[in-house]
């Protein structure tokens, strides 16, 4: 599956080179952007464009993000993640964005396509998580209004899901959902130890 093997690719680049993509992080912005833009034109020429268009880019950066907000922080491998979980947050909506153009345009066509409409309403609700992820408007919010809003990553996380599910081929939709339910599993596991702890400090 592409999504696993790009994501595959993107966890071990993190693990080696996380230092440099922070360094480097508005660089890659900026040629992520421009690569987003172009894929929109070329995709009739250059072939690999297509990986772009159709999101597998974008849902990949976004696969990993997930997944480390699931992970035990005191693992080794969520350490090394969660120093690069905001540059490829940022990086997994730039990459995902010529995706959905490309379901804005298609959505004009046919207004009755349910797939469209829960892949864009996931990227709607993406757009002020993906804004507030920068430090400049990160540093604006008190943290505990910053961390509320982006609680509404797991609604995005889970429409995206059911959108892939409508949209894939079977074989697909099968793979993906063997990926998100361990990561679902693993978060609820995380958050009811989190709550767990939360209660027994409260308790007098």
């Amino acid at each position: 599956m592409k999504v696993a093997l790009i994501a595959v690719a993107l966890t071990i680049l993190a693990y080696f080179f996380g230092k440099g993509i922070r360094k480097h992080s508005v660089k890659l912005y900026v040629a992520a952007t421009i690569l987003s833009i172009a894929s929109l034109f070329l995709i009739d020429q250059i072939k690999i464009m297509e990986m772009f268009v159709h999101g597998y880019i974008g849902l990949s950066f976004l696969f990993i993000v997930m997944f480390t907000g699931a992970l035990k922080k005191k693992s080794t491998i969520s350490k090394k993640l969660m120093t690069i979980r905001k540059e490829y947050s940022i990086l997994g909506f730039i990459f995902i964005m010529p995706h959905a153009t490309n379901y804005v345009i298609e959505l004009f066509s046919d207004l009755s396509k349910i797939e469209y409409w829960i892949g864009l309403t996931a990227f709607v609700i993406m757009i002020p998580l993906f804004i507030t992820s920068f430090s400049k408007i990160r540093s604006m919010y008190k943290y505990p209004t910053w961390k509320k809003l982006h609680r509404w990553s797991y609604l995005a996380y889970t429409l995206i899901f059911v959108h892939i599910i409508i949209v894939a081929e079977p074989r697909d939709a099968i793979a993906y959902t063997v990926i998100f339910i361990p990561y679902l599993g693993l978060k609820l596991i995380k958050e009811y130890k989190i709550y767990i702890s939360k209660k027994e400090l409260s308790t007098p």
